[in-house]
């Protein structure tokens, strides 16, 4: 017994670790609001819309459906705030770790099924995306069902049986479903086709039929529906093509991945298992270790193959694609892979850690133990969310502006028009604004391009003049996603040159706000330097005048193009 207390530390330690990423996935749903993509999320999936608009609404994106189609169901039965839509995330990123945890009992260690699932947990892109209303916690869920199955189908062939029939078709079924939730993943559904096919020759004509026909369908919805619908250009975006921005995202993605905590873990694991082969020369591990059924041994196994060409094949198949055919290549897309990473650390810790001598391997359970149980509770206690973004709060400034309700707010869209298809940032960002703004007053989406080049209406030039004059709303725009303070600054400048009012610069303020990326208001200070009270202004410029109010903000899909 005594011989086994480390191992019993390390199996309590990594299962608490775990426990303490599992429930903290649920915690503090609502402590950000939504950033930008999940606002679009939102605006997909918002209650009360007709299935025919939600439909009208999916194909305006540039992503496949499937995800959008549960989140709809979810939904209309949870409602479409924060907590509602970030709940099925959550559902799903931890049922991707007990899945990990169940469905790979026949290949490690428990200690290692848990150690793999705690790195996990304790990890950024896992704990963030676990709260994020997107389809990455969906993508996990359906990785790690992939991953159990490519397991099984290995052993089988490591055992020389040829009935792979069940295996074959469960992969084939997850792998139609998942190249639908995210384009990534069907990357990834190709990666273990190949990986697979190398190893078993038998089946290699079944899975290049499989490869054939993700493609095939893949492709067909991208020609049919989003190149003939999508509101996004497929060709510009904000992803750049630079031999420095793949070094970026690569490196965000290791970073994502394992925090420095994570990379000690899996440090002292290769020194255990360098140690073992060094000074010992042990060849097997111990009676109580596993005996999972491989081709070869760690680190040139079938597992280990699988693991490691997985993300691999991924890393060069989204470079190639984003370089051939449209720019694509990001550190959350590549991450898609990120089953097959928890994967990795569990077999390395089961080819270092329980077949080492006694002194090494207590050495291993006990500091792994404290690494992993540091690395998640600070995880989990310290929130990062890095790419949240201050809607609500901002929202919520303008509010305290009584004079405002009822006015146009000028929302400015840093992004260049040849993102989008005419009209459609002006529907979409128009929404994100007013998600939180509610029916207090009506976001205007104007292109911060327009603003330097001075193309604005003589309608919003004169709420301008009136508001710099000192009159009425105060708030003269409004802009958070893709753009900087000096920027902002800029088109400031610009915009009061815009309106024949060069020189009132001394008057106009900037309120930055905080929650990940920051967000900007630009306002006008009234005489003397002091902020206009929050009391409302019963004057009212000349057009509101003829014209009245102006409408309650309303959320509708555009008409795909």
């Amino acid at each position: 017994m005594r011989a086994k207390f480390d191992g019993l530390i390390a199996v309590g330690s990594f299962g608490i670790a775990c426990a303490v990423g599992l429930v903290g996935a649920f915690v503090g749903l609502k402590v950000s609001s939504f950033w930008i993509d999940e606002l679009f999320t939102a605006w997909i999936v918002e209650v009360g819309i007709s299935l025919d608009e939600f439909i009208a609404r999916i194909v305006t994106d540039v992503h496949p459906p499937v995800y959008y189609m549960l989140a709809f169901a979810h939904a209309q039965l949870f409602g479409d705030d924060e907590v509602a839509l970030r709940s099925f995330s959550a559902i799903c990123a931890v049922a991707a770790i007990f899945l990990f945890i169940v469905a790979t009992r026949a290949y490690f260690s428990l200690a290692a099924r848990l150690f793999g699932a705690a790195l996990a947990t304790g990890s950024f892109f896992w704990f963030y995306q676990a709260q994020n209303a997107r389809g990455y916690s969906l993508a996990f869920l359906i990785g790690v069902a992939m991953l159990a199955i490519s397991l099984s189908i290995l052993a089988k062939r490591a055992r020389r049986e040829t009935r792979m029939l069940p295996e074959l078709a469960g992969l084939a079924v997850l792998m139609l479903v998942g190249s639908f939730v995210h384009f990534y993943l069907m990357y990834e559904c190709l990666a273990i086709l190949i990986v697979l096919g190398f190893f078993c020759p038998r089946q290699r004509l079944v899975l290049a039929v499989f490869a054939a026909i993700l493609l095939t369908s893949t492709g067909l919805y991208v020609k049919l529906i989003i190149e003939e619908f999508s509101q996004y250009s497929t060709t510009t975006n904000w992803i750049h093509g630079s031999p420095s921005w793949y070094f970026d995202q690569l490196r965000a993605a290791m970073t994502y991945s394992f925090t420095k905590k994570a990379m000690l873990a899996l440090a002292i694991c290769a020194a255990a298992f360098a140690t073992q082969r060094h000074f010992f020369a042990r060849s097997k591990l111990a009676a109580s270790a596993p005996k999972p059924a491989v081709i070869g041994r760690f680190p040139f196994d079938s597992q280990t193959a699988l693991f490691a060409g997985v993300p691999l094949i991924m890393l060069a198949g989204g470079i190639a694609s984003s370089l051939l055919i449209a720019p694509n290549f990001t550190d959350r897309n590549l991450l898609i892979c990120a089953p097959f990473l928890w994967a990795f650390c569990a077999k390395l810790y089961d080819a270092s850690v329980p077949g080492a001598e006694r002194p090494v391997r207590m050495a291993a359970n006990l500091s792994l133990s404290a690494v992993v149980m540091w690395s998640v509770v600070t995880m989990t206690l310290g929130r990062e969310r890095p790419w949240n973004e201050p809607f609500r709060e901002s929202a919520d400034w303008i509010r305290t502006f009584p004079e405002c309700r009822g006015r146009p707010i000028m929302v400015i869209n840093a992004q260049p028009r040849a993102w989008f298809k005419p009209g459609y940032s002006e529907i979409l960002y128009a929404d994100f604004y007013a998600n939180y703004l509610g029916d207090f007053a009506l976001p205007q989406v104007v292109f911060k391009e327009d603003i330097l080049a001075h193309k604005l209406s003589e309608e919003m030039k004169e709420y301008l003049q009136w508001r710099v004059d000192g009159n009425g709303c105060p708030i003269l725009a409004w802009s958070i996603h893709l753009i900087t303070e000096e920027e902002l600054a800029e088109a400031g400048r610009e915009l009061l040159k815009a309106i024949d009012r060069p020189n009132a610069g001394r008057i106009m303020q900037l309120k930055v706000l905080h929650d990940g990326f920051p967000g900007y208001v630009l306002y006008a200070e009234g005489p003397g330097g002091t902020e206009i009270s929050p009391t409302r202004d019963p004057r009212a410029p000349p057009s509101q005048r003829k014209t009245g109010p102006a409408p309650t903000p309303t959320r509708k899909a555009p008409v795909p193009q």
